[in-house]
């Protein structure tokens, strides 16, 4: 261990070197620019290096990134005031693109972009004398000498960047350029050719034009970025919805099991339920993410019965006396203070809760009437008092669909929500007997009977 320790601290001292080094020779490029060229300042000039040093600046706080290819402006924006303004003015576009918090790496950086641009700057002038905002002649030596000089940029900056990883990593430097350097090639050309187009633009049309095409070139990159970053997101939140749901579905039916162990009976009312409430949401025109938390609410409506004892549980509800029925009206707030703990079930918890209450204002526990009651749980209550018609229970036989129909409309306004009613009716009438009577394989679910071998808790799967 003591070996490794003294192994990293030597390479981090040599990084470090490396970096100091770096800078010196920074330092000399552009000491020896300045004195072999000067600096030509006009007012053009400042106003086009102003506009491309604000778009590397924004280049920093929104990365372009489209997955594969990532368009990197500030190379962009650096090469093009390379070729219009020299060296000079270029650091001083690329000046927003090196400030970091820590201060080694924006002396790496700095020492990085001179000398990367600087070496880009000495190719140009074998080729053109002068920038071209300042000679204003755009012939095929440019062209030649801009490709040129492009090489150089991107070639000396992989070098430098991998001979920093061989010092401070020990990798090696051939491995860094294939797997790191090489897939950067597509997007780089695309930089150099916007970088050209800009330039050309400029001499041909005037620096108004250029600012303006590559100002609004840049704002529709960025805002392309944005929208990709946002689907992008909106993607991931959408998988993340749809694994929760997917588990709050398992969840329910473990839950529902479990009570259903008791009679046999809740776990078939909750799947039919949860069919029936559904297709009512749909009929509503609830979003289908809605509508699959009523389903799971449906489902779950009846957990709070896993604390009801079993004497009021299996009673007839006409045998109940008044502390037994207040055992069993419990259940509903048991299970929204089950289900309020579960990511994602807070407002389904409120539905459960409610799931008894009647518009008349006779339900419970909050004896809520009308339209303080929210949709989805007067929607459950429908499909509960529906599906409980059409099951047989312990203590009860299963209606026809017919007969279940008829008593459900004599409820339509007075405990049961109206439209509600007619929206669960107009799904009955749509649908053949086998649904109407919860017996089809949309409500797939099966209840072993003891004859069989089985328990008599309630297996079941919604589909």
């Amino acid at each position: 261990m003591g070996n490794e320790r003294v192994l990293s601290f030597l390479k981090s001292g040599a990084a470090n070197t490396y970096i100091h080094a770096l800078c010196a020779s920074a330092c000399a490029a552009l000491a020896g620019w300045v004195y072999l060229f000067g600096f030509q300042f006009r007012w053009e000039a400042l106003a086009v290096c102003a506009v491309f040093a604000l778009v590397c600046a924004l280049a920093r706080r929104f990365p372009m990134d489209f997955g594969r290819v990532s368009v990197e402006l500030v190379d962009v924006a650096v090469l093009a005031s390379l070729v219009l303004l020299g060296p000079m003015w270029a650091l001083a576009v690329a000046a927003p693109s090196m400030l970091y918090r820590e201060r080694l790496r924006t002396a790496f950086s700095a020492a990085t972009h001179t000398l990367i641009i600087v070496a880009g700057g000495v190719i140009l002038f074998w080729f053109m004398p002068e920038p071209l905002i300042f000679s204003g002649v755009f012939e095929a030596s440019v062209v030649y000498g801009f490709m040129a000089a492009s090489f150089a940029y991107y070639a000396l900056d992989a070098l430098i960047n991998s001979a920093l990883l061989r010092v401070k990593y020990s990798t090696p430097i051939i491995h860094t350029l294939r797997e790191s350097m090489l897939p950067l090639i597509p997007a780089n050309i695309i930089a150099v050719l916007a970088a050209l187009g800009t330039a050309y633009v400029m001499v041909a049309f005037g620096p108004a034009a250029a600012l303006v095409l590559f100002a609004g070139a840049a704002a529709a990159l960025i805002s392309l970025h944005l929208i990709h970053k946002y689907q992008r997101e909106s993607e991931d939140l959408r998988k993340a919805n749809a694994d929760l749901l997917a588990s709050s579905v398992n969840f329910a039916a473990g839950m529902v099991a479990a009570v259903g162990a008791k009679d046999g009976y809740t776990a078939r009312l909750a799947a039919a339920s949860s069919v029936f409430a559904g297709d009512v949401g749909r009929e509503f025109g609830l979003p289908e993410e809605r509508v699959e938390r009523l389903r799971v609410a449906a489902l779950l409506q009846d957990v709070g019965m896993v604390g009801v004892p079993d004497e009021v549980f299996m009673a007839p509800p006409e045998k109940l006396n008044s502390v037994g029925r207040m055992a069993l009206e419990r259940h509903a707030a048991e299970g929204e203070r089950i289900l309020s703990g579960a990511p994602g079930f807070g407002e389904a918890a409120k539905w459960v809760r409610w799931h008894h209450e009647r518009v008349d204002g006779t339900g419970y526990p909050d004896r809520l009437k009308g339209q303080w009651i929210p949709l989805e749980a007067r929607i459950l209550a429908a499909a509960t008092n529906y599906s409980a018609r059409i099951l047989a229970a312990p203590q009860s036989s299963a209606l026809t669909p017919h007969e279940a129909r008829m008593e459900l409309t004599g409820l339509s306004g007075r405990s049961l929500d109206a439209e509600v009613v007619k929206a669960l009716l107009r799904v009955l009438d749509r649908e053949d007997e086998n649904y109407a009577a919860a017996s089809d394989e949309r409500f797939a679910f099966s209840a072993p009977s003891k004859s069989d071998g089985g328990d008599t808790s309630a297996s079941l799967r919604i589909v």
